[in-house]
C-alpha cells in the first residue's frame, strides 16, 4: 500500500472521520448524531460519471433536531488531501462542494428547512511548508460564534477549515501536540511526526496501544498501514518491517525489542547494499571486518535480550553460549525470528543447535 492509499484507508474509516470532527466542529460536535456517519464517496463523481472529484465526502445527521416532514437534517463533511500548498483550494473546494450537492440532491437530502443540506469543506494538509493559500475560514473572517449554523455559514461556500497535520503550523491551526491522545486524527499525526525510521516503530506501538479493543483492529490496521507507508518513503524501502500481526501477538517488553530487531534488520540492509554501491569503497579491509564483527555482536546480544524477555534468564544464558559459534549475520537474522516464532525456550535451543550442526558438517 502506498503512502497516499494508505492515508486515505486511514479516512476513511468512520471512526476515524468521526475523530476528525471532533477535532473540527469541537464546539457543537455534540449536535452531531456521530453513529450516523455514511461514506458518500461512491456518488463523488464527475458529470461522466468516470472518475472521483475530490478525495472523500461523508454524511452525518443532527442529534436532535427534526423538519417539517420528520427527517433529521444532513451535513456533508467534504475532505481533501493536500501534501502541497495549492493556491486554488478554495475554488477547488467550492467546485467539490456544489458537485457532491448537485449528487445528493436526488435523495431529497435537506440540511435546514427548505434549503440544501451544509457543507462542511476540510482540507487536511500534511506537507512540511506554512499553508498559505487563502479561503480558509480564519482568512476570511473570524467567526462571530461557535454554535454551528453561524460557523458552517462562513463555509458556505467560499471557506474551507484547515487541518494541519504535517510538521508545519500556520497561525489559526490548532497544533498537533495540543491534539487529544485518544483522538485517531492525533495517532495518525504523530506517527506521522516520527523523525526517522528508528523512531517510527516505537511511535506505532505506542499509539496502537491507545486503542486496544477489538472494535479498533481496523483501525490498528490501518495504522500499521500507515506506518508501514512512512517506512518505506523515509528508509527507500520496506525490508524489515514487521507484520500486522507479529505486532498483535507480541505484548509488553518484548514489544520493544521487536522495533529494535526490525530496526536492526533494517540497519543491516542498508549497510549492506551500501557496500556492493561502492559507498564504502577505500575504507581497509581491517575496518570493514571490525564493523562486521561490531554488527554481529550487538545483533547477538539483541536477541539474547529478546529471548529472556520471552523465555526467561536461563534459556536466554543456553542461547548466548550457542550464539558465539554464529559468525553470519543472516544466521542471526533466522534466529531472531525465532525468538518471535517459537512457543517454549527447548524449542528455540533446538533449532539453534541444529543450525550450528549444518554449519559445521
Amino acid at each position: 500500500m502506498d503512502h497516499d492509499a494508505a492515508h486515505k484507508y486511514i479516512y476513511g474509516l468512520p471512526e476515524v472521520a468521526a475523530d476528525l470532527l471532533r477535532l473540527v466542529a469541537r464546539k457543537w460536535v455534540d449536535e452531531l448524531d456521530l453513529a450516523t456517519l455514511e461514506d458518500r464517496s461512491p456518488e463523488f463523481l464527475d458529470a461522466d460519471h468516470r472518475k472521483r472529484q475530490g478525495d472523500m465526502a461523508f454524511r452525518v445527521r443532527l442529534r436532535r433536531r427534526r423538519l417539517g416532514d420528520g427527517e433529521r437534517p444532513q451535513i456533508l463533511l467534504l475532505l481533501e488531501f493536500q501534501s502541497e500548498v495549492d493556491r486554488r483550494m478554495a475554488k477547488r473546494m467550492r467546485e467539490y462542494a456544489e458537485l457532491l450537492l448537485a449528487r445528493v440532491a436526488r435523495s431529497g437530502a435537506a440540511g435546514q428547512e427548505g434549503g440544501r443540506p451544509w457543507v462542511l469543506p476540510v482540507v487536511v494538509y500534511n506537507g512540511s511548508a506554512p499553508w498559505t493559500a487563502a479561503g480558509r475560514a480564519s482568512d476570511l473572517a473570524p467567526l462571530p460564534s461557535e454554535r454551528m449554523e453561524r460557523d458552517l455559514a462562513l463555509l458556505q461556500p467560499q471557506a474551507y477549515r484547515l487541518l494541519a497535520a504535517g510538521g508545519a503550523l500556520t497561525s489559526g491551526a490548532r497544533p498537533a501536540e495540543d491534539w487529544p491522545l485518544d483522538n485517531r486524527v492525533s495517532a495518525t499525526v504523530r506517527l506521522q511526526a516520527a523523525g526517522t525510521p528508528q523512531a517510527l516503530l516505537p511511535c506505532l506501538l505506542e499509539e496502537s496501544a491507545r486503542f486496544p479493543g477489538a472494535g479498533d483492529e481496523a483501525f490498528r490496521r490501518a495504522l500499521h498501514a500507515w506506518a508501514r507507508a512512512l517506512w518505506e518513503h523515509k528508509s527507500g524501502g520496506g525490508a524489515g518491517f514487521p507484520a500486522f500481526e507479529e505486532l498483535e501477538q507480541t505484548k509488553g517488553a518484548v514489544m520493544a525489542t521487536v522495533a529494535e530487531a526490525a530496526w536492526d534488520r533494517w540497519d543491516a540492509k542498508v549497510r549492506a547494499e551500501a557496500f556492493e554501491r561502492g559507498i564504502e569503497r577505500g575504507i581497509e579491509r581491517g575496518v570493514q571486518q571490525g564493523i562486521a564483527q561490531g554488527r554481529t555482536e550487538g545483533g547477538a546480544h539483541l536477541i539474547s535480550r529478546q529471548a529472556a524477555l520471552k523465555f526467561g534468564a536461563g534459556t536466554a544464558e543456553r542461547l548466548a553460549g550457542l550464539l558465539e559459534d554464529l559468525t553470519e549475520q543472516k544466521d542471526l537474522d533466522r534466529v531472531g525470528d525465532w525468538v518471535l516464532e517459537c512457543g517454549n525456550g527447548d524449542e528455540l535451543l533446538s533449532l539453534v543447535s541444529g543450525l550450528l550442526i549444518n554449519r559445521s558438517g
